[in-house]
């Protein structure tokens, strides 16, 4: 996982499949993940590029249940508060 700080949000400029997974379990096994963590629970903006996206560059060969398990993970960080971005829009 990269991050980095822009305008006082916490940007995820690259999220892994497996940290993707640890974050929306509310788990933090390192430094960055604790610090994603924390950055929602004090109510900071959490942002994270679309591009950063590890699944997504699996669409064509993945097979669609484990893609789709991948959308879902998606949909719960954002239901924890991360918001996606497109790279054109920051």
């Amino acid at each position: 996982m990269r991050l980095e700080e822009r305008g006082g949000d916490l940007v995820i400029t690259q999220l892994p499949v497996e940290q993707m997974g640890i974050l929306t379990l509310g788990v933090a096994l390192c430094g960055e993940e604790k610090q994603v963590l924390e950055a929602l629970l004090s109510g900071r903006k959490v942002r994270m590029l679309e591009s950063g996206l590890e699944y997504k560059q699996y669409k064509r060969t993945a097979p669609m249940g484990v893609f789709q398990k991948f959308v879902a993970l998606e949909r719960e960080l954002r239901e924890m508060g991360v918001c996606v971005i497109r790279d054109r829009h920051w």
